[in-house]
């Protein structure tokens, strides 16, 4: 990273002691840093683990830098009487390093002698996924998750420039289904299991800090299933964690009046937003508000062999600027909003029963849409895949909507170039700056564009040679903490 670049890894965990003495010359009644050490961080060979005792201080940073690379640094980190690690993150692989501990207090400041420790290589595992770029993209880190070779989940981050700069593995056989999402206290989660959000098969979202360290594992209790799609961490106003989700049970349901002639299990959907105690604060069911004839997008089930589908398909959950829920139904081909204490439905847009009239939109409307966002300036951002336009084509699309003359006005979309078309997944995301990141996740592409549409900078994933089925593709400002990117 070059000198006063974003930060792009590091965080302050838990301590431990270790042997030796590295003292800095200062006066005995100043800071002191005793026993600085480095060594790896066992779940990133592009982590450094720094630790060390001060005393005399009340906070400490770490400087690194290498031959081939300016002068970065840690955030300062409060630090306690003791044994004290900071972890650094965002190395590159098979890079030699230097390290100083910087130790601030009331009676001045102190360094350590200088650390060094060269990054191993990358795991053999990475030599199956490929990261290609062209442009000049924005700081920070884009990432997503990967299934490689079958058998083993990695999720990872990479620069502008198509190198891998963080991640971490999970030992396992399940498709990557679900999301990853770096949260608000700056951990991160990823959805575990084979649900694709209807399967009679359990998951979970794991929560994970940035140094790879597990946190704790979030599902319910059957019959209910936890949906892969979305999870997020906020803080009530009693000052503790909610967790808000979907779930979705089956029922035996005739599915004629969806157009297709046969009886079989149905999963429909539930938002939940759960207690730091686990309990449920509020919870809104699709099978009290939604019927099976609003079932819209394909592909539907097969008669001869229907699977386990559902008739909803919630694949992104958010909030409105009043805090209510924005909810997308894939199936429905709509956007919803939701009152986030009373459940009642406060608009819809799109479907069957959109209470919106489309203007100035020659598609008129999106199809099998994924992650609407609502706007700091009000509009409505979505990823259109595109299933039922005429020519299926995904875009990005942004509509300003009237809420009481009832239209929804499109004021802004992009569509690459050449066309892409995803039938699932993808993501659209507006950075602080004005630019826009756009996941075509299926075909493995995530594009930056400006203001005014023009590409700056694309990355395509593969994975041995094909275009990666990734979730979403998301950028991130900073590895130790969450920022709005």
């Amino acid at each position: 990273m070059r000198s006063g670049s974003v930060f792009l890894g590091l965080t302050a965990v838990g301590a431990y002691a270790c042997g030796g003495n590295n003292l800095a010359q200062v006066p005995s009644a100043g800071p002191r840093i005793v026993a600085a050490k480095v060594s790896r961080n066992p779940h990133n060979v592009l982590s450094s683990s720094v630790v060390f005792r001060a005393e005399q201080a009340d906070s400490a940073r770490v400087v690194y830098w290498s031959a081939e690379h300016s002068r970065d640094s840690t955030p300062f980190f409060r630090v306690t009487t003791g044994e004290n690690k900071i972890v650094i993150l965002g190395l590159r692989s098979s890079t030699e390093y230097r390290h100083v501990v910087e130790l601030a207090g009331p009676m001045g400041s102190a360094s350590s002698d200088t650390l060094s420790r060269e990054t191993d290589d990358l795991p053999d595992l990475f030599g199956q996924v490929s990261v290609t770029t062209k442009g000049r993209g924005g700081p920070g880190l884009t990432i997503t998750s990967v299934q490689v070779g079958g058998n083993t989940v990695v999720v990872f981050g990479f620069d502008s420039t198509g190198a891998i700069r963080w991640y971490r593995q999970f030992e396992g056989s399940e498709p990557v289904s679900g999301e990853l999402k770096q949260q608000p206290n700056g951990n991160f989660t990823l959805y575990r299991g084979h649900s694709y959000g209807s399967q009679k098969t359990p998951g979970m979202f794991v929560e994970f800090t940035p140094a790879g360290d597990s946190v704790r594992s979030i599902t319910v209790e059957l019959p209910r299933y936890m949906d892969n799609h979305e999870l997020l961490m906020t803080t009530g106003s009693d000052g503790t964690e909610r967790l808000h989700f979907f779930t979705y049970d089956h029922r035996t349901m005739d599915l004629t009046p969806a157009g297709v002639p046969v009886t079989t299990a149905l999963a429909g959907h539930q938002l939940i937003r759960r207690r730091a105690d686990g309990s449920t604060e509020f919870e809104w069911n699709a099978w009290d508000h939604v019927g099976i004839e609003e079932w819209i997008e394909p592909p539907k089930p097969d008669p001869a062999n229907p699977g386990e589908p559902d008739f909803d398909h919630p694949n992104s959950l958010g909030f409105d600027l009043d805090g209510n829920y924005i909810v997308s139904w894939r199936h429905l081909g709509q956007v919803m909003k939701i009152d986030a204490g009373s459940g009642r439905i406060i608009w819809r847009l799109g479907g069957t029963k959109s209470d919106f009239r489309f203007v100035n939109d020659p598609l008129n409307g999106f199809s099998a849409q994924h992650t609407a966002r609502v706007q700091p300036n009000g509009n409505l951002m979505l990823f259109d895949n595109g299933t039922r336009h005429p020519t299926p084509e995904s875009r990005a699309v942004e509509y300003a909507l009237d809420l009481t003359g009832k239209t929804a006005t499109m004021i802004w979309e992009f569509r690459h170039v050449p066309p892409i078309y995803t039938p699932y997944v993808g993501q659209v995301q507006r950075l602080a700056n004005g630019n826009t990141v756009i996941s075509f996740a299926q075909a493995g592409n995530v594009t930056e564009i400006d203001a005014s549409r023009n590409v700056l900078w694309e990355a395509d994933i593969k994975i041995d040679g094909k275009p990666a089925f990734c979730y979403r593709m998301t950028r991130i400002v900073s590895l130790y903490q969450y920022a709005a990117p």
